[in-house]
């Protein structure tokens, strides 16, 4: 298989370009990736009413509209030093750290069979893992110059 990246390398590397900082593509990602079959799975359960269905439903959807948003941002080339795109990844990445933060030990308490257990602590682990780097990532970018920030005190004259 030949290296794209030697046939058109300027190309390949504006094309990789796109999705840095990788942390935080690799979150959005790793997001699809988990949660994309999960509305599909909750809504053909046969053994959860339509309430239970949309109580399950809502944070996937969000954590699937979340990490499309952030990909597709991305994609398009928005500024990653951008405040609303940092807000956005944090906004994101700490509503992946709560949710598995109150998810997990109410799963781990529950009557599961013990593999449900252990797949469940893995993704958490995983999820929230991937949350912290994107987090770290996008730092205190969006966050105005300390000389931006407030105005310099006056000058004392003694």
């Amino acid at each position: 298989m030949a290296d794209c990246s030697s046939v058109h390398p300027r190309r390949y590397r504006r094309g990789m370009d796109r999705l840095r900082p990788y942390p935080v593509s690799g979150f959005a990602a790793l997001t699809l990736f988990i949660w994309g079959n999960r509305i599909w799975l909750a809504w053909t359960n046969p053994d959860d009413t339509v309430a239970e269905k949309l109580v399950w439903s809502t944070p996937i959807t969000l954590f699937v509209l979340a990490a499309l948003a952030v990909g597709l941002l991305m994609l398009r080339g928005v500024d990653r030093r951008s405040a609303g795109f940092v807000r956005l990844v944090r906004v994101f990445a700490g509503g992946t750290v709560l949710y598995w933060a109150v998810r997990t030990p109410m799963i781990l308490l529950a009557d599961h069979p013990g593999p449900f257990k252990v797949v469940h602590a893995v993704l958490a682990l995983v999820s929230v893992l991937s949350a912290a780097l994107a987090l770290r990532s996008v730092g205190t970018a969006g966050a105005p110059a300390a000389d931006e920030a407030a105005p310099a005190p006056p000058a004392v004259v003694g």
